[in-house]
């Protein structure tokens, strides 16, 4: 219960020195718990009505982030005058004290009806009340920002210890871009790249919600691959004052973690020269941890995933040209050498069957010379191969490279996650069974779902051990007697090998198909 300030001044004394307490033996992680207790002390040493926290919008000057109240509704005029530019009129007085953490202004605390605001007592306990709830903020954000460069820490050295004997792309891009999502708690990350033809290209994506996010910011994707600078944007009902997304049994302005959320497009400088860039969608910083430093965070992982590129580009072109050299080597031998000995041999013969008077024998050694011409005409076939074929790709690499070419006939990129040793699966039937599900799945997509995001998921899982593939899109859905359109082929494709296949709809609209094959 609220009552007034005491006339006494050791009575008021004992009263700051048990509100400090209060507020400063507050679970060190609960920021809100800390603010509330605040508020309170404010009424109770002040005898005020109601107090209010308004927490200022570091990205925006002179709006309001976040709104608290104690004793007051949300929606009150007091609260709405507070969080906006009008002025306050009403017939009680209102004081207010600014909040400062680490040197920099966090917001004000206000309280509204004080017994006796012409008291010189009042004022100094607000301030000493928001000077105590500075403190204690202060050393909350020293801990969170020190939790979070921590994080970023044990994930870089995570990330890095795919890549120290080399760089399996496949398994260092999914868990750089897992990590960041959980760093700064976004709904979604992508790294998106481009194909030599233009096309749109998902490296790796982390979240249920990737793909609808890369269609939703395909033309921002766009603007940041042509002019080559990060993007960052943050996105709130209503930028001047969140007190209208409170709830009013809390009075917190920032109960609604759908309220305000950020978005970043930060690109990669890669020797490939392909514009790719990180994509962060729908993140918030923790409490204590501010706007820019998540954008140094999301700066920093950008860095790391163009090292890493990097470094596999390299790779690439060190593997090619130790391949190139080896198959010109072996071509230069097989003609140098094998040619040559071969051509010597024919050269023999033809003279042998010259100085032969047997038919029988001179027919023999015709037929061998004429096989010796043809052994030397296939081998100078496999020179022109050796010199003019680098090689087939990795089950994995071709998976990833036909859900990519479906990129312009779907009109947006898919996104592909592999998973598991898929690399190990020898069966090269399995190999075909599975490229031609995912191109009839595809193909149908393209075709009848009218999908603006399509997830294609291959992986290899235990218990027992299987090869499942998931095509999940966001189109249309199945209309009534048509679950079985299309799917003759998919499901005699699995049934062959003792296979399953389900085909669901999903909410709130779409279509998932599972196909799956034991090992």
């Amino acid at each position: 219960m609220t009552t007034p300030a005491s006339s006494q001044p050791e009575d008021t004394l004992g009263h700051v020195v048990h509100t400090a307490q209060q507020i400063a033996a507050t679970d060190v992680e609960d920021v809100r718990h800390a603010m509330r207790t605040a508020l309170a002390g404010a009424r109770d040493l002040t005898g005020a009505r109601a107090a209010v926290l308004t927490v200022e919008d570091e990205e925006h000057p002179g709006w309001v982030a976040h709104v608290l109240t104690d004793g007051v509704a949300p929606d009150d005029p007091v609260v709405e005058a507070l969080t906006s530019s009008t002025v306050h009129d009403g017939p009680e007085a209102v004081l207010g004290t600014p909040v400062v953490v680490g040197g920099q202004r966090f917001g004000t605390l206000h309280v509204v009806g004080a017994t006796r605001p012409d008291d010189a007592a009042v004022p100094s306990c607000l301030r000493l009340v928001a000077t105590v709830l500075g403190l204690r903020l202060g050393k909350e954000r020293q801990r969170r920002v020190a939790g979070l460069y921590e994080g970023v820490a044990a994930s870089l050295w995570a990330i890095d210890r795919t890549i120290v004997e080399s760089v399996d792309l496949e398994v260092a891009l999914p868990l750089l871009t897992d990590r960041a999502r959980e760093l700064t708690g976004a709904r979604a990350v992508a790294l998106v790249g481009t194909r030599p033809d233009g096309e749109l290209r998902v490296l790796a994506a982390s979240g249920p919600e990737a793909g609808a996010a890369l269609a939703e910011l395909g033309p921002d994707l766009r603007e940041v691959m042509a002019d080559g600078s990060p993007h960052h944007w943050t996105t709130t009902r209503d930028p001047v004052s969140m007190a209208a997304t409170a709830t009013p049994r809390t009075g917190d302005a920032a109960a609604d973690p759908e309220a305000r959320s950020s978005t970043s497009l930060v690109p990669l400088d890669t020797r490939a020269g392909l514009p790719t860039v990180l994509v962060v969608h729908r993140w918030s910083p923790s409490p204590g941890v501010s706007a820019r430093q998540v954008r140094d965070v999301i700066s920093a992982l950008a860095l790391h995933a163009t090292l890493v590129l990097d470094r596999e580009h390299g790779e690439r072109d060190h593997d090619l040209v130790t391949l190139l050299q080896d198959r010109d080597r072996i071509a230069r031998d097989l003609h140098d050498l094998v040619i040559q000995r071969l051509f010597a041999v024919g050269l023999t013969l033809q003279g042998a069957a010259r100085h032969s008077e047997d038919g029988e024998l001179v027919e023999r050694l015709g037929g061998a010379v004429a096989e010796l011409d043809q052994t030397i005409r296939d081998i100078r076939a496999t020179i022109f191969e050796l010199r003019h074929h680098p090689g087939a790709g990795s089950f994995r690499a071709d998976l990833r490279q036909l859900v990519e070419s479906y990129a312009s006939t779907l009109g947006f990129a898919p996104v592909v996650h592999l998973r598991g040793p898929l690399d190990s699966v020898a069966d090269e039937e399995v190999h075909t069974q599975v490229l031609m599900v995912v191109r009839e799945a595809l193909s149908n997509v393209a075709r009848h779902a009218r999908a603006t995001s399509v997830v294609v998921t291959a992986e290899v899982v235990d218990d027992p051990s299987a090869l499942r593939l998931v095509v999940r899109d966001d189109g249309v859905g199945i209309g009534p007697g048509v679950a079985e359109s299309g799917l003759g082929n998919v499901r005699a494709r699995a049934t062959d090998r003792g296979g399953t296949v389900e085909l669901r709809r999903v909410r709130p609209h779409g279509t998932e198909l599972i196909w799956s094959v034991p090992l």
